[in-house]
């Protein structure tokens, strides 16, 4: 399996070359890059990160993303680190342990970010995956359980960060 270091977002826009402000809405890219710059040393691999203003025209916005591999919507740190939104892990758990044992089909989306969330934060460790399923589990424990890894709609992508941001009151 082939890992990518992904970079902090950037101080300027990649497009506008402006300096990105404080607690700004942005939209992060990944392009990939013909030189040898992953860990697994395979080449054509090797991705680079570019932040623009979420605000930036859309068309020249739209000509920018061309060719990404992969792009996400987020925020700049706020200038005041202290106001920066943590995630609860123990009600992160919870939540989704909960979520899990009711298995509504269409919460499905929010499961998946929410567990790819918690394996970021080393607080769930990926087994495997296959067939669109991935297989999980907890820290200090040996029982796993799966859940969909479907792809997520682009439309579905905002209601997702909406769904979560009222969960966890960001």
């Amino acid at each position: 399996m082939a890992t990518w270091k992904v970079a902090r977002p950037s101080k300027t826009c990649a497009l506008t070359g402006a300096p990105l402000p404080a607690d700004a809405a942005i939209v992060a890219a990944l392009f990939g890059l013909d030189e040898e710059v992953s860990d697994d040393k395979v080449r054509g691999t090797g991705m680079v990160r570019k932040d623009y203003l979420a605000d930036a025209p859309a068309a020249d916005l739209a000509k920018a993303l061309e060719g990404a591999y992969c792009t996400w919507r987020t925020r700049t740190p706020p200038e005041d680190g202290s106001k920066a939104h943590r995630l609860d892990l123990g009600l992160a758990r919870e939540l989704l342990e909960r979520m899990v044992k009711e298995d509504d089909p269409t919460r499905a989306p929010v499961i998946l970010t929410l567990a790819l969330l918690l394996v970021r934060k080393r607080q769930l460790t990926l087994v495997g995956e296959k067939d669109a399923v991935l297989r999980l589990r907890w820290p200090k424990t040996e029982e796993t359980f799966e859940i969909s890894s479907a792809p997520i709609p682009e439309a579905e992508e905002a209601q997702i960060q909406d769904e979560l941001g009222r969960l966890f009151a960001f």
